[in-house]
């Protein structure tokens, strides 16, 4: 009887016991959990909240369309000055609308979290008409839903517009079948981003102490200055190649505006067709002479285009410059390079430029990029120095061209090369006052297909670049950031190969090892 009380009484224990090491292995398994699920819920609010302020999220999309470039980047990180990006829309129309829209979203998120000057703000301008007025108030034209303000936020008057609808690129045959009759839908018409490319213009407009502000003449006397038939794109493409590079670009006629120095720190002569008069003359003198201030510049683009231009070749051997009749053409065909062109139906072989003058190309990117060079008359100049005039070249063609005579219906029977000519030159004249140097420049461009908007708009030629580094030469600019758009013809989103990695890592590996360890722990405690 004794014997089974007592074994009785050992069984009583081991089983508190065994209680007691189940509660005290249940606490300590709730500890873990709920210690867990605490850290689990604290990671989840610090990535939340370091997402919205840093760029944290993977782009794995090929040609990161979600992502912004290094330039941009660059750009914003060296941003010494406070800026709102205000959007006339509310978040959640932009997150709950098409892939295209939050796109739109995602770049923009990006401004912010790459700078700290840059305060990103979503008003719906129904709910909030307010900050709708205060903008409007300096602004001459009408904002609307969509707009995305750009502004310096110690003067809201410093702004730069930007639609949402000029973010994108169309197929402009689509575009035309969808606006006139209702076929199919503007996502359908898209073919490209260029939301960047506006923004950052916007952003370097609004944060450059000292815009350059340049007058286009397009017109004399209310008619086309240049041809249009051939040039319109051309000159569209260098024109907003310049906008979105922070320069303010304004339309004028020859004869019937006034070309106040003023006013215009450059102007630009389009390759007019008929020779200038002589007031024409005289007031493009008096622009670059500035009063004796000097400080003004003027870009003359010829072309085949053109007639015999008595008046304007006189004004130009003025500045030691002269630009012949002669076309230069490529003989080598290793050396040309197949380009499309807007004006042509099939590729074309055209020369490629060298720059001969390294300031003209200090703000490259890519140095190695080709200058396409199409139908370029050639320059000479005429002298090297004199009194306060210095001339130089800044592109010329490779040794093995030959040249062709413009206005002529057939080629050259003389095929020999003629050694490098000169497509691009300069002029100065200085005057130095107080040990200051004042400076007017007249840049001269042998043909408008250097802009030609297909070579402007294609990120494997250098054109573009050049032209605006030539340009901040000139004026005084500091930089340029030519920006190529993106593609967005395919339907599908392409995974690069280190994408799938991350994602593979991301989805597989990290469950499966969580998983093992799991299974390991819960092994262990089972056969404790």
């Amino acid at each position: 009887m004794a014997e089974n009380q007592e074994k009785s009484e050992k069984l009583k224990k081991s089983g508190n016991s065994g209680k007691s090491r189940k509660l005290k292995y249940g606490a300590v398994a709730t500890a873990i959990t709920c210690t867990v699920t605490a850290v689990v819920i604290i990671v989840n609010v610090l990535v939340s909240i370091l997402v919205e302020k840093y760029p944290l999220k993977l782009d794995l999309t090929e040609d990161a369309k979600f992502e912004i470039s290094q330039e941009s980047m660059d750009y914003l990180k060296s941003l010494d000055q406070e800026v709102n990006f205000t959007v006339f829309m509310s978040e959640s129309n932009f997150q709950s609308s098409n892939e295209m829209m939050k796109m739109i979203h995602e770049i923009l998120a990006r401004y912010a979290q790459y700078s700290d000057k840059i305060h990103l703000s979503y008003v719906d301008p129904t709910t909030n008409p307010d900050v709708v007025n205060l903008y409007q108030a300096d602004y001459t034209g009408t904002l609307t839903e969509g707009d995305i303000v750009i502004s310096d936020a110690a003067d809201n008057s410093k702004m730069r517009i930007v639609n949402i609808g000029n973010l994108f690129s169309y197929d402009q045959q689509k575009y035309y079948r969808y606006y006139y009759y209702g076929t199919g839908s503007l996502e359908d018409c898209i073919t490209g981003f260029q939301g960047e490319q506006n923004l950052t213009s916007a952003l370097m407009y609004v944060t450059d102490a000292d815009p350059v502000t340049v007058g286009v003449l397009t017109t004399a006397n209310g008619q086309p200055l240049f041809n249009a038939n051939y040039h319109t794109n051309s000159l569209n493409a260098l024109t907003q190649t310049l906008f979105k590079n922070g320069y303010d670009m304004q339309a004028i006629d020859l004869y019937t505006g006034s070309l106040d120095p003023e006013v215009y720190d450059m102007l630009i002569l389009p390759a007019p067709v008929n020779d200038l008069t002589a007031n024409g003359i005289e007031s493009l003198s008096a622009f670059l002479y500035n009063n004796g201030d000097y400080n003004r510049n003027l870009i003359y683009i010829a072309d085949f285009t053109q007639s015999d231009t008595p008046n304007l070749d006189e004004f130009l051997e003025t500045w030691g410059i002269q630009v012949t009749k002669n076309i230069a053409v490529e003989s080598d065909a290793n050396a040309a390079q197949q380009v499309a062109l807007s004006i042509s139906n099939n590729a074309v072989a055209v020369p490629v430029a060298t720059v001969a003058d390294e300031k003209s190309g200090a703000s490259l990117v890519n140095t190695s990029l080709p200058v396409a060079a199409p139908l370029c008359r050639t320059i000479n100049l005429l002298w090297d120095s004199k009194s306060s005039g210095i001339t130089s070249v800044l592109l010329k063609t490779s040794d093995s061209v030959y040249l062709n005579q413009m206005n002529t219906e057939s080629e050259s029977k003389n095929k020999e090369p003629v050694g490098a000519q000169n497509i691009m030159v300069c002029s100065s004249r200085r005057n130095v006052e107080n040990n200051i140097t004042h400076e007017s420049n007249l840049l001269v461009i042998g043909s408008m297909l250097l802009s030609d908007s297909n070579l402007m708009q294609d990120a494997s030629y250098n054109n573009a670049s050049y032209l605006v580094s030539a340009a901040n030469m000139i004026s005084g600019k500091g930089s340029n950031l030519v920006i190529a758009s993106k593609e967005l013809t395919n339907e599908t989103i392409t995974i690069t190969t280190t994408g799938m990695r991350v994602i593979y890592v991301v989805i597989f590996m990290i469950p499966s090892i969580v998983a093992a360890v799991g299974v390991w722990v819960f092994l262990r405690r089972r056969n404790k």
